[in-house]
């Protein structure tokens, strides 16, 4: 499968199966290189490597003084000797690179790491006994900090099809909030909210409508009325806060807006879509094709999204079935939905052997 345009999305040198590790070895991963590497194009960080640590090298663990400390609460020294500290030195390159990594639109993390491991790595003691495994890899806490809204996973997690789903989800919505609302690049028209969640009646147009430039709000709209099914089938509740806060938008500055819907989206397409989640969001746009079909094929429609609900039926059968009755509706809303578009695992993108 070729992908006309690749997303940068930044990963541990060591995933590339460069042997960059602490004993001088690599933790290859075919998922990366192999089924993502399809679509992504990739940045490879070491950042113990990058600031002088050598391979191979002494071991270091993430150092706290006391259990149930905050996360941001430790320092990496040296396993065999405390003496070496190297947490400043990987926060300030960390720092040194947000300007090379404000392309990214995904990182992908070693696990276990004290430097890159993004949840559960091992804290320690000062005599050596480990408490707990709530720590966070120093690098990949201060990109955290750095990139609040940037979708990230751990290697190991990515093995997972419905994580993996998850993650892919998350980067194409993030790259295509980048390119259709922060520079412009809008692309076809939307249509009003169809539910009237969000009032768009005073937003600027597209060229070719009205003649004016798309504005910022009007953009944010269009991006959310695109994705506001898929974002129902992740969490209905928080979907239709966002309609709110995008009613009252235009007492917000463009930056402030940005943050808090990117933001909202982010959040709300990191909850792994439930089946009843994504039926009750493949029901409505049913809804918007029914006055198009006839008895026989809306029978037919709704006793698949009953299979798929049940679990006897894949999605891409329900949306292959759904965009082939698509063309015969005018309104240009359904026609948006990126709910509707080829799914992760429809691009082959979520099975791996």
């Amino acid at each position: 499968m070729n992908f006309s345009r690749k997303i940068p999305v930044g990963i541990s040198q060591c995933a590339m199966g460069d042997a960059v590790r602490f004993n001088g070895g690599h933790k290859h991963s075919k998922v990366c290189t192999e089924l993502l590497g399809q679509c992504f194009d990739y940045v490879p960080l070491c950042p113990e490597v990058a600031i002088g640590m050598g391979v191979p090298r002494k071991p270091i663990h993430l150092l706290v003084e006391k259990d149930g400390a905050p996360v941001d609460a430790v320092r990496v020294i040296g396993v065999d000797d405390a003496s070496v500290d190297v947490t400043a030195p990987l926060r300030d390159y960390a720092d040194s690179v947000v300007p090379e990594l404000q392309k990214v639109r995904g990182y992908i993390f070693m696990q276990n790491s004290p430097s890159c491991g993004l949840r559960g790595v091992r804290r320690y003691l000062a005599n050596g006994h480990g408490i707990d495994s709530e720590g966070v890899g120093v690098f990949a806490r201060r990109l955290q900090q750095q990139f609040p809204h940037l979708p990230m996973e751990e290697v190991g997690r990515l093995n997972n099809n419905e994580l993996r789903e998850n993650f892919l989800t998350r980067v194409f919505a993030y790259d295509a909030w980048f390119r259709y609302v922060e520079s412009g690049d809008t692309g076809d028209a939307v249509a009003q909210d169809a539910d009237n969640n969000v009032d768009i009646s005073g937003a600027d147009k597209r060229p070719g409508i009205s003649g004016r430039p798309l504005s910022f709000l009007a953009r944010v709209i269009e991006f959310y009325t695109a994705y506001k099914y898929l974002l129902m089938a992740h969490h209905q509740d928080k979907t239709r806060a966002l309609g709110k806060v995008l009613a009252d938008a235009k007492s917000m500055s463009e930056a402030e807006l940005a943050f808090e819907v990117r933001g909202r989206i982010m959040d709300i397409l990191s909850r792994p879509a439930s089946r009843k989640d994504k039926t009750n969001a493949l029901m409505h746009s049913a809804g918007h094709l029914s006055e198009f079909l006839d008895k026989r094929e809306k029978a037919e429609l709704k006793e698949l999204i009953e299979d798929y609900r049940v679990g006897h039926k894949p999605l891409s059968a329900v949306l292959t079935l759904l965009r082939h009755y698509l063309p015969r509706s005018p309104h240009s809303f359904i026609h948006s939905q990126v709910l509707l578009a080829a799914e992760p695992a429809e691009l082959g993108l979520c099975d791996f052997n």
